[in-house]
């Protein structure tokens, strides 16, 4: 009987753990979301009047290409801040719009390799993938660049390449909340057993 009771007890933390996490991940997520929203409106609200300005504070994109191998691998994610005044120098990793005919209007993530100030607060870059034997055919204009890299975390690419089919975002959302069912739905039945017995 106490054998019962303690397995009873193991599952019942087991699947209240369990649920508690998630609820714990859903709200973090949405605080997280929540912040970088208020920071994002609140940068809006102060730069509105500012000529040039077109990117947001802060970024992330998923690395598609080997250019900068090993600095940055394919599917790593990089997070890149703006910096305002053409705060931007040799060594510095860049995303920027491409200007190059062969690759125009894609995103691209390079190192600055030089620095050609033309007036106050724009300059031309040049740049290159610390992976490739060139440095890219183009000039980068400060009004082009979308930030600076702050940092990258690894192999994220993956997982939204999971979560990108609408059939493993469903399985995610599924099945956690039939945990959180089956286990209040268990409490439940074994209530009313105790209960039937009484």
């Amino acid at each position: 009987m106490k054998n019962q009771e303690d397995n009873r007890t193991g599952i019942s933390y087991y699947f209240h753990f369990v649920a508690r996490a998630f609820l714990i991940a859903v709200l973090g997520m949405m605080i997280l979301s929540g912040l970088l929203i208020t920071v994002y409106l609140a940068d809006l609200f102060f730069h509105v009047k500012d000529d040039g300005i077109h990117a947001p504070l802060f970024g992330a994109y998923i690395i598609v290409s080997p250019s900068m191998v090993p600095t940055i691998k394919v599917n790593d994610m990089i997070v890149i801040k703006r910096q305002d005044h053409d705060r931007y120098y040799v060594g510095d990793i860049i995303t920027f719009a491409s200007l190059d005919h062969a690759y125009e209007g894609l995103t691209v993530t390079h190192r600055v390799v030089k620095k050609q100030e033309y007036e106050p607060k724009k300059s031309f870059y040049t740049t290159k993938g610390d992976n490739n034997d060139a440095v890219d055919p183009t000039l980068v204009t400060t009004d082009s660049i979308y930030g600076r890299v702050l940092f990258k975390i690894p192999r994220v690419g993956y997982i939204q390449e999971f979560f990108a089919k609408p059939m493993n975002l469903f399985l995610c959302l599924l099945i956690p909340t039939g945990i959180v069912f089956l286990y209040d739905f268990t409490r439940i039945f074994i209530a009313m057993i105790k209960r039937n017995k009484a």
